[in-house]
């Protein structure tokens, strides 16, 4: 089947197979064909990239996915759709479909696979909004040796990672490995069911490898954020918390939004 996401396809698929979208996992299946196309402009793919796709749903994304990179690897946790992905992306040969849950995947060991083969082995996906921080954190704490994560979210969330003015522990992740923009917008009228708000294209490229001790520095100092940097290290260092953030020349009463990458960094010096 091509043009899999023409609405009268969708439909088609979706009423052969007796498929909904499930809540469950935070379906929504875009049904315009120029929009997923738009997407697919903004990853500059070729045939000398791996795309791995998380949660293809029906393979629209899939399929013009297909048409321009050298393979494309899904990842499903919704083992319904079986039969219908069987059906709108069986024939073809470059679309690798496994049912997995994508936070249980060995990401640096699959990556590592298809850089054999492909120059640059990127992320696309249409992220379920419930589970979109979890998903991202996964991808970068992987240390997996990505070109670029290319994902759909919600509007307001695209909009606060690409904020310059607000920090958290995933947008200081972000940093650590590279940048991000804000592609392009989408709304939410090409998706059966609608979502209740309006989505975004982000973009990240990788240009430097992620430092896994980061993890653990940013899950403390952002414990609570009214804290200052000190009392939220004082769990992870104890009584070596003063002299730490003295070598850092980091001031005690600094709230963790206002330590910048550079900061976080040197402190997992001393872990």
């Amino acid at each position: 089947m091509k043009d899999i996401a023409k609405k009268s396809h969708t439909m088609y698929l979706l009423d052969k197979y007796q498929l909904q979208a499930s809540k469950k996992f935070g379906q929504n299946f875009l049904i315009d064909l120029n929009t997923i196309k738009k997407i697919v402009e903004t990853t500059h793919i070729n045939q000398s990239t791996c795309v791995i796709e998380i949660g293809p749903g029906i393979g629209a994304l899939s399929e013009q996915l297909s048409y321009h990179a050298g393979h494309v690897v899904c990842y499903e946790i919704d083992t319904r759709l079986k039969d219908v992905l069987n059906e709108s992306l069986g024939e073809f040969e470059n679309i690798e479909i496994i049912f997995q849950d994508f936070l249980t995947v060995d990401l640096k060991k699959v990556v590592e696979k298809y850089k054999q083969d492909y120059q640059d082995v990127c992320i696309v996906a249409n992220l379920p909004y419930y589970i979109t921080s979890d998903i991202l954190e996964h991808i970068i704490s992987s240390g997996a040796q990505l070109t670029s994560i290319h994902a759909m979210v919600q509007k307001e969330v695209a909009q606060k990672l690409t904020d310059t003015n607000y920090k958290s522990p995933l947008i200081l992740m972000i940093e650590s490995v590279g940048d991000i923009s804000l592609d392009m917008l989408v709304s939410k009228n090409v998706f059966s069911p609608a979502p209740r708000v309006d989505s975004a294209i982000i973009s990240i490229r990788i240009h430097k490898p992620y430092e896994p001790l980061l993890t653990p520095i940013l899950k403390t100092s952002f414990t609570q954020k009214r804290k200052t940097i000190y009392n939220n290290l004082k769990g992870l260092f104890n009584e070596q918390t003063k002299n730490i953030l003295e070598e850092c020349h980091i001031l005690e009463n600094k709230r963790p939004e206002e330590l910048a990458i550079e900061d976080y960094l040197n402190l997992t010096k001393y872990l």
